[in-house]
C-alpha cells in the first residue's frame, strides 16, 4: 500500500516591489534589488507570518526575494535555504525591457509569444511550462522535506500563480486570472491523501496596516 504524504503548509510570499517592477520591465533571472517602497514592505510581512508559526525558511536565491527571506529568518529565529529553483521564469534577452522595447528590438517576437504563449521562451529563456514543472518540482520538495511543518517560500510571480494555476487544473494562460500584488501571502495546504489546498490567496491586508 502506497504511504499517503506527510501533511503540509507552504506560506507563500511574492517580493516586495522594485524600480523594474514600477517601470514594467520584464525581470526574469535578472538580480534587481528591491526598491526603497519595497524594503518598507518587509516588517509588515514579518508580521503577517508570524501567526502561521513558520518552521522554517526557503526562498529563491534572487536577492529581491531574498533579501526578504533573510530579514524575516532573523526576525523569527528561524533556518533559511536558498534555492535557484524558486526563481521567477527566465525571460533570456527581454529581461530588462519594457513591452515597446521587446517590440523595437525584437520585431515580431511579441506576436510569436502571444500565438504560442504557453511553450514560447520568451526572449530564448523559458516557457511557461517549464517554470511551472521546475518551481512546482521545487515546492513539492520543500513540502516532502518538512513533513507535517508549515513553511514560509519566498518567491516571485510566475511561481506562485503557476502553483495556483496546477491546483485548478487551469491553463497557465490563466495566470492572471487572479490577482497576485507584491508582498501578498498565499497559503497551500495538504494533508494526508488529500489533494493540496488552496487556502488563501493574495492576502495583503498587512500592508494596509490591519
Amino acid at each position: 500500500m502506497k504511504t499517503p504524504p506527510e501533511s503540509a503548509r507552504l506560506v507563500l510570499i511574492r517580493h516586495a516591489v522594485t524600480a523594474w517592477n514600477d517601470a514594467g520591465r520584464f525581470q526574469g533571472h535578472a538580480d534587481t534589488p528591491l526598491s526603497e517602497e519595497g524594503r518598507a514592505m518587509i516588517p509588515a510581512v514579518i508580521e503577517a507570518l508570524r501567526p502561521w508559526q513558520p518552521a522554517a525558511v526557503h526562498t529563491s536565491d534572487l536577492s529581491r526575494a531574498r533579501e526578504m527571506a533573510e530579514a524575516a529568518a532573523r526576525a523569527l529565529g528561524l533556518p533559511l535555504t536558498a534555492d535557484s529553483a524558486l526563481r521567477e521564469c527566465s525571460y533570456g534577452s527581454w529581461e530588462g525591457l519594457t513591452l515597446a522595447e521587446v517590440e523595437d528590438r525584437f520585431p515580431g517576437e511579441l506576436e510569436q509569444w502571444r500565438r504560442r504563449e504557453t511553450g514560447y521562451a520568451r526572449g530564448g529563456g523559458e516557457s511557461l511550462l517549464q517554470m511551472q514543472e521546475r518551481t512546482w518540482a521545487a515546492l513539492a520538495a520543500i513540502a516532502d522535506s518538512h513533513g507535517g511543518e508549515t513553511v514560509a517560500v519566498f518567491t516571485h510571480s510566475g511561481p506562485v500563480r503557476g502553483a495556483v494555476c496546477r491546483l485548478f487544473d487551469l491553463p497557465i494562460e490563466q495566470r492572471y486570472r487572479f490577482a497576485l500584488d507584491n508582498g501578498s501571502l498565499t497559503v497551500l495546504s495538504r494533508s494526508g491523501e488529500r489533494e493540496w489546498q488552496l487556502v488563501l490567496l493574495n492576502q495583503t491586508s498587512h500592508l494596509d496596516g490591519e
